[in-house]
């Protein structure tokens, strides 16, 4: 039998409810490797309290309260402090979301690589949180003995920037979330009945809604009951929309829902006569593997990361072609739905275990 590692994953960036692809990740990251026999999972969260989201996960003494406050400075103490000698000693150190403690060298360290925004779209990120993470991510990444990549597109993108960590850096892709396939559906009253295309996340101009919104009318001409669905976290950063926004949403032409719970994700994917995925640039592409786990039409741009999740299926588009766009998702919102997966699927348990694995083979060679 394996021993069982004492794994201490980060998860300080989880709050109270709601949140974006990150927060969605590390949570059934965290069930995933709480339920595994050879890891002692423990927990790192915010003083202010994880809510609901992992509270209960683990024993109370297994789950580790740190510091809140802003996002840049309680991520310097993270990197910088010394607060991992507060802790039982650990096998392993996970960080999550971009960063490694400096003083976890006698763990194991792993680091999740979600993208390199950081590097390749400094300026969507305000002035404060590009000052003070950019560095500490690339020496985390350094001090990484596995970073696990969500794509092979993410893996390309690192090894641009460091590629002297080819030999650490693993491809570990994310998995529809449990609880999405788990929950009871929520109906949106709004939307009973109607013809909707759905796209899910953030407002950050890199995540490209305007084109979605901006090419609505074009699409609209075409199918003039139709209605764009936005579903998506609190904005962080100056969003973008389109141009075309406002004046759409007062005529009911798009809805703009906002934060949603799962079970209401999980009918908008249900009932979407498409979903739409624009983004420019992408880690993973989270919403496009769930359009397609449960059975909608895809329309996505053709980002690497976007294009690798969607494995051949739905309709890529080149980002910069509007008209292209605009025709794709006509043809989508008569296209007929897909009888929705039902078999398991790629699971978090299946991801949790890969990560494990690649800690396990790391430790071999650090130990020969």
């Amino acid at each position: 039998m394996s021993p069982v590692l004492r794994y201490l994953l980060m998860a300080d960036h989880v709050p109270a409810e709601g949140g974006g692809g990150m927060v969605r990740v590390v949570v059934e990251l965290a069930r995933a490797l709480a339920d595994r026999d050879d890891v002692e999972l423990h927990l790192t969260v915010a003083a202010d309290g994880a809510g609901g989201r992992l509270d209960g996960l683990v024993p109370a003494d297994r789950m580790h309260r740190r510091p809140g406050g802003p996002v840049g400075l309680r991520s310097v103490r993270e990197r910088w402090t010394r607060w991992l000698r507060d802790l039982p000693p650990m096998d392993v150190v996970h960080g999550a979301k971009h960063l490694l403690p400096a003083d976890a060298a006698g763990a194991l360290r792993v680091l999740t690589v979600h993208d390199m925004l950081f590097l390749d779209r400094p300026g969507d990120f305000p002035a404060a949180k590009r000052l003070l993470l950019r560095r500490p991510y690339l020496a985390s990444i350094r001090d990484a003995d596995v970073l696990a990549c969500v794509s092979a597109a993410t893996r390309t993108r690192l090894l641009d920037y460091a590629p002297e960590v080819a030999d650490r850096a693993v491809v570990v892709p994310l998995a529809t979330p449990d609880t999405l396939r788990a929950v009871s559906p929520t109906p949106v009253a709004e939307l009973a009945g109607a013809t909707f295309a759905l796209a899910v996340g953030d407002a950050n101009p890199r995540k490209n809604l305007r084109l979605a919104v901006d090419t609505w009318p074009a699409v609209r001409a075409h199918h003039p009951d139709a209605r764009l669905v936005l579903v998506g976290p609190r904005d962080w950063t100056a969003p973008d929309r389109g141009r075309h926004f406002d004046r759409l949403v007062a005529q009911g032409a798009v809805l703009h829902l906002g934060p949603v719970d799962d079970g209401t994700l999980r009918w908008c994917y249900e009932y979407a006569a498409a979903v739409l995925c624009p983004s420019a640039f992408e880690g993973f592409g989270l919403p496009v593997v769930e359009a397609l786990r449960f059975g909608a039409p895809l329309v996505c741009s053709d980002d690497p990361a976007q294009a690798e999740a969607a494995g051949g299926a739905g309709r890529v588009v080149p980002v910069q072609d509007p008209h292209a766009w605009a025709d794709a998702v006509v043809a989508a919102l008569g296209t007929p739905r897909r009888v929705p997966e039902h078999g398991p699927g790629r699971s978090w348990a299946e991801a949790a275990g890969e990560i494990v694995d690649a800690v396990t083979r790391r430790n071999r060679v650090r130990t020969r």
